[in-house]
């Protein structure tokens, strides 16, 4: 039977990739204005981030900061509930239908959805949306190329995938599938044909103003400033949390000082890794482990004549403190089990943690004939959610000359990394690997032969492992969520074995909340927090 789903009676929605770093001062005395006042200020949410965001116009957002924004100030068909992200609920659409190969779903739209200017949502505008996101050529347009999106009537549309994906109903929950208004954002220059990369013109319009169905409006964009949101009058679904949010740009060391002082409506959503050590225990801490950080390792013997020799990289994953490792992340998850992180479906259960065995890691070096190894291994020198990489680098270097590598540590620079990296010449190296949406597809193809990352490493299909070839193609041959969970365990299991990759922990993604909010979830979606789901404590 199609696979089906209702909006239960009583339900509100809630409405709401990665960048290693973007860090802008904020002078102490910027941070800690208004923390307290009168009844308006009471209902005035302050939210205290990183700046990541280049645009607002939901068909070109990619970046952290802007997903939070345009979730509120947007809706799509689909959403999440909190920081569950099992399972996609009704968004703009009440209900859809999904066919058994997985290559059509139908959608059917509420009949109350309007937009903030008090216009209906129809079918029209979700075609428009959907199709201007994948003309305009964005970060995020690749993931939804090749659909076809039709619209039978005003509160039908139709998705059409040229090939199994049974991913489509979570694509249309992010919020580069938001729906714009077709008529407002057509007026201001905006086009969803082919010639929307070159021709479109809206993109100006939608940083100053709002043309969406979300809880909020946008009052005022200052870029490395901050965001200026207020309550949409219009709103046909349940009046938000607070009248009025403020998002500004803060350096993570001030978010935790400024939280600290704190006697108002606020959260911070950059204190992690270690920064979350000495809070207050008056502060509350929602956080899940949504980043998996790895070594990779070159598997051209012209680049690495030791890292291309698969009983090399297996002697790493055995001499590594896994444990140890987890202390450093700070990571409330736990020692790495795989490369799905534990926030996301298919992840490894905790039976499967990894660790450490110096005698397996001896035993293979010698039995491969291999002396003495050395190799080259670089990093970003920068800290990431609170944690410096190269305490990591450090860890894995100390571990691995227990077994007799010797690890050479070559820190660089942000752009200095991913220049080498990208350029394939790197002989070892790690990175963190964040989900670019909440299901397993996007890690597997750009980890497994043939993907961005693979590339990187010079795995091919040619040099990859009969067993991870087959695991790759069974789980992009699944058809049903469940399938697919199921075939990212053992793809999981193959890549351990054969791919040249060194799993080395967890980092998770944190949102931090004075006592007088309640509601202030992290999700792994990729908004970090349902801004509107936020509310004044009890």
């Amino acid at each position: 039977m199609p696979r089906r789903f209702r909006v239960p009676a009583r339900r509100r929605l809630l409405l709401a990739a990665v960048s290693l770093a973007a860090v802008v001062t904020c002078v102490l005395s910027a941070c800690t204005a208004g923390r307290a006042g009168s009844a308006a200020r009471d209902n005035t949410l302050v939210v205290d981030t990183s700046f990541v965001y280049k645009t607002l116009d939901p068909g070109l957002v990619y970046e952290q900061t802007g997903y939070l924004a345009v979730h509120a100030l947007y809706e799509s068909l689909l959403t999440f509930e909190g920081g569950d992200v099992t399972e996609p609920k009704p968004g703009l659409a009440e209900s859809y239908e999904a066919s058994r190969d997985a290559t059509r779903f139908t959608f059917t739209l509420r009949e109350n959805a309007t937009f903030s200017d008090g216009t209906p949502v129809t079918s029209e505008d979700v075609e428009f949306s959907l199709n201007r996101l994948v003309n305009l050529k964005g970060s995020a347009s690749a993931y939804f190329a090749g659909l076809e999106i039709s619209a039978p009537d005003d509160r039908t549309v139709v998705v059409t995938s040229p090939t199994p994906n049974p991913n489509v109903p979570v694509l249309m929950a992010m919020p580069a599938a938001s729906i714009v208004n077709a008529d407002v954002v057509a007026e201001h220059g905006g086009r969803s044909d082919a010639s929307a990369a070159s021709n479109d013109r809206a993109q100006s319009y939608l940083d100053r103003e709002t043309a969406g169905s979300g809880p909020y409006v946008l009052e005022r964009n200052q870029p490395g400033e901050q965001l200026v949101l207020t309550a949409n009058e219009n709103y046909w679904g349940d009046k938000p949390g607070y009248s009025r949010v403020v998002i500004r740009n803060m350096e993570a060391q001030n978010q935790k000082l400024t939280l600290t002082r704190s006697s108002s409506p606020e959260i911070a959503l950059d204190i992690a890794g270690t920064l979350l050590e000495g809070l207050p225990p008056s502060l509350k801490v929602s956080q899940q482990p949504d980043t998996a950080y790895f070594s990779f390792v070159n598997t051209d013997p012209a680049v690495s004549p030791v890292g291309s020799r698969p009983e090399f990289v297996r002697a790493v994953r055995a001499a590594l403190d896994y444990q140890g490792l987890a202390e450093l992340f700070g990571s409330r998850s736990g020692p790495a089990r795989g490369l799905i992180a534990p926030a996301y479906p298919g992840t490894l259960p905790k039976e499967e943690t990894l660790r450490q065995d110096l005698p397996l890691a001896r035993k293979l070096l010698r039995d491969a004939g291999i002396t003495n190894p050395a190799i080259e291994f670089i990093y970003p020198a920068i800290t990431y959610r609170g944690v410096d990489l190269g305490t990591i680098a450090t860890k894995v270097q100390g571990d691995a000359a227990k077994a007799g590598i010797t690890i050479d540590l070559r820190p660089l620079p942000l752009n200095s990394f991913l220049e080498q990296y990208r350029g394939g010449k790197a002989q070892m190296g790690m990175t963190p690997q964040a989900l670019t949406y909440p299901r397993a597809d996007s890690m597997v193809r750009v980890m497994s032969p043939g993907g961005v990352n693979a590339e990187r490493m010079n795995w091919t299909e040619d040099n990859a492992s009969p067993d991870v070839l087959s695991a790759t193609e069974d789980f992009l041959a699944a058809t049903t969520e469940e399938q697919r969970n199921a075939a990212v365990v053992r793809w999981q299991h193959a890549m351990y074995r054969d791919a040249p990759y060194v799993l080395l922990g967890n980092n998770s993604g944190t949102v931090v909340s004075t006592p007088e909010v309640t509601g202030a979830e992290y999700t792994p979606a990729g908004w970090i927090v349902d801004l509107a789901a936020v509310r004044p404590a009890a």
